[in-house]
């Protein structure tokens, strides 16, 4: 083998290892060696500008995957156009934990993504660089998600659908894009005009001779109001000095109804002390009573000795009366006896 055709195999076989290198980066770089990573297909609603194929793909902060393809879809009549996003997730960048310490990726799972939609999983356009405009994609729970229906989201080529919704700005945009700018400012416009043409049409000096009159009149009411004012002062002041005697008649009724008060609590305490005696006096009388029926009883010497003296007396009371008797029938009966 000549010298030459040495060195062309040499070459040969370098630019072939060159290239094999190069395939197996591209192919590392991929991800499709430990195989291929799952894709979702994302419908936005809005421009897509500044979202380029491998812009990255975020999940709560956090890259998980990039853009794979942006693709156009017209309808058949041509008025409408669909542009389905390709987004691929990488592997092992979010994974769940399953029963028996086995791990599953998160998104691969079919039965969670349905959960993770139902409970406001939704995708958004997110601002990489504010100078280059440069878009990426958002993935998040959202608080107050749009609604979507499991049932109705539309695969595209194999990749499930992740439902989206518009962020802030976008829906701002919108908002002023529905709006009917050009017939507000013909209306506007018109406002003006109409305005403009009734000014025009009005009688200035009238106006103005019409205002000097009613500020006339107006200075004339209130100059009325002075007296009514005065008058009511003094009948405020009046009612003042009233509720001032009344208060000062007030205090001494109450200072006289204390004092009552007091001297009813003094007589209440007197009567009750007088009360207490007349329940002792009561008490000494039925004693006294008492002993007066044992002293007066038929039993009692005093009674006995009382009765005797009295039927002594009444024996006596009767001898006079015979004496006296006597003496009137026969008045020498003292000298002669009764014999005579």
């Amino acid at each position: 083998m000549t010298e030459r055709s040495t060195k062309t195999f040499i070459g040969a076989f370098v630019l072939g290892a060159v290239a094999l290198l190069v395939a197996f980066i591209l192919l590392l770089g991929s991800g499709t060696l430990g195989g291929k990573n799952p894709t979702f297909v994302l419908y936005f609603n809005t421009s897509l500008k500044g979202l380029i194929q491998g812009s990255p793909v975020y999940f709560k902060g956090i890259r998980i995957g990039k853009v794979n393809s942006i693709q156009i879809q017209p309808a058949l009549d041509g008025t409408k156009f669909q542009t389905p996003v390709v987004i691929e997730i990488e592997k092992n960048t979010a994974t769940l934990l399953l029963e028996g310490g086995q791990e599953s990726e998160l998104f691969e799972n079919t039965e969670v993504l349905n959960k993770l939609i139902f409970r406001g999983l939704r995708a958004r356009l997110g601002i990489t660089s504010i100078l280059t405009g440069q878009l990426c994609v958002e993935l998040d729970m959202m608080k107050n998600p749009s609604p979507a229906d499991i049932a109705t989201l539309r695969p595209y080529k194999g990749s499930p659908e992740i439902p989206t919704q518009l962020s802030p700005l976008d829906a701002a945009l919108n908002t002023l894009e529905n709006m009917p700018i050009q017939e507000i400012l013909y209306d506007v416009m018109n406002s003006v005009k109409s305005v403009s043409s009734q000014f025009q049409s009005l009688d200035l000096a009238a106006l103005v001779d019409s205002l000097r009159l009613t500020s006339d009149a107006l200075r004339q009411q209130i100059d009325g109001f002075g007296p009514l004012r005065d008058g009511a002062g003094k009948a405020i002041d009046a009612y003042a000095g009233l509720a001032v005697s009344a208060k000062k008649n007030l205090q001494f009724t109450m200072r006289r109804m204390n004092e009552a008060l007091t001297s009813i609590q003094a007589m209440t305490a007197d009567t009750s002390r007088a009360m207490n005696e007349a329940r002792s006096a009561m008490a000494e009388v039925k004693q006294t009573a008492s002993d007066a029926g044992s002293i007066f009883s038929e039993d009692a010497a005093p009674v006995l000795e009382f009765s005797q003296t009295m039927l002594a007396l009444r024996k006596a009371a009767q001898s006079l009366s015979d004496l006296a008797t006597l003496l009137e029938l026969k008045p020498n009966s003292l000298i002669f006896g009764r014999s005579q």
